[in-house]
């Protein structure tokens, strides 16, 4: 009995077509019609620098570090002999393979714990499934913590914010509380997906420590990502507390949890607008901060992911190459 191998070729549905590539091509088409409608704003920016773009490009590193952070701790609470470092190189590799289409740097990072350490698809994928639970309960904490202080201040947010934010912290609450049903009615692909996100999260609740740290990473991963929104709405001319930003960052991590899209390309700028837009800003305005702030993600992502996916593929070669040695006849 062979083991499907998640990287083989197979052949694409329509859906696999038009969610990875007609969708992600015309949200980038949308977007560069806005950049070039804002084309002279914009050039302004790069005419007189003032190094709001290196403290962005900092930050995003610092950001993507944390959020590897998490996944490490729950890597070895499941056994994994993970190192920090070993962890964030592979995480890397996955943030510049997610650029293309079907999250191929997802998978990469399957097959190198796979390959590496011996874990499980299924196992890694509880690890996203916990990382996705905790992404949502940290997005409520920050979003109405935010939330709650501009109002105090006597800003006016839009009263949906409140509804989406209070509702996923009610859902979090819940999923802490209440143990996830198994849904036998799903087939296919959405059933192995549920099965992933509940296995993780029992494992979750089975680790409240664990739990804890994650969270307040992820929390921690929300400040810097506040502070981020905060320069690139400031290159803008928009000048507004650290607070409102608050808001407006756990929306960027919920995209980026949700997405389908390469990168999340369009998804992410789109529900950043819309908060943006639940704050008072134009549309205009939130779409053009989360494009300067996805241009130095993607320049990021492209630099620390080569590093990145240099280191992991050598280490993966390397123990093929020694169990190749061990076992020449390629026992199964």
């Amino acid at each position: 009995m062979t083991t499907p191998n998640p990287l083989g070729r197979r052949k694409r549905s329509l859906r696999w077509w038009i969610l990875n590539v007609v969708l992600p091509l015309i949200f980038v088409a949308a977007l560069v019609y806005v950049v070039v409608r804002q084309w002279d704003e914009l050039t302004k920016i790069f005419e007189d620098p003032n190094g709001d773009l290196v403290r962005i490009a900092v930050l995003v590193t610092l950001g993507h570090f944390l959020n590897s952070a998490e996944f490490w701790l729950l890597y070895r609470a499941q056994g994994v002999p993970l190192g920090l470092w070993e962890n964030w190189m592979m995480f890397t590799a996955g943030q510049l393979g997610n650029l293309l289409p079907g999250q191929v740097g997802t998978i990469y990072r399957f097959k190198y714990l796979k390959t590496v350490h011996g874990l499980s698809y299924s196992r890694s994928g509880s690890s996203f499934g916990v990382n996705l639970v905790v992404t949502f309960g940290s997005s409520a904490v920050a979003g109405l913590v935010g939330l709650f202080v501009v109002s105090v201040r006597g800003g006016s947010p839009a009263w949906w914010l409140f509804a989406v934010f209070g509702g996923i912290g009610v859902a979090s609450l819940v999923a802490m509380m209440v143990p996830l049903p198994s849904v036998g009615l799903l087939r296919g692909t959405p059933a192995r997906i549920w099965s992933a996100f509940r296995k993780g999260w029992e494992e979750l609740r089975s680790e409240p420590l664990v739990a804890l740290a994650v969270l307040g990473i992820d929390l921690a991963k929300y400040v810097m990502v506040a502070w981020r929104f905060q320069l690139a709405f400031s290159l803008l001319g928009v000048d507004e507390s650290f607070w409102y930003f608050l808001v407006i960052a756990p929306a960027a991590g919920i995209a980026g949890a949700l997405s389908f899209t390469p990168g999340g390309i369009g998804i992410r700028e789109l529900f950043v607008t819309a908060v943006a837009a639940g704050l008072g800003s134009t549309l205009d305005t939130g779409l053009l901060a989360a494009t300067i702030d996805r241009g130095v993600m993607l320049a990021v992502s492209i630099v620390f992911g080569s590093i990145g996916y240099g280191v992991t593929w050598r280490r993966m070669k390397e123990v093929e190459a020694t169990r190749a040695v061990d076992d020449p006849g390629g026992a199964p």
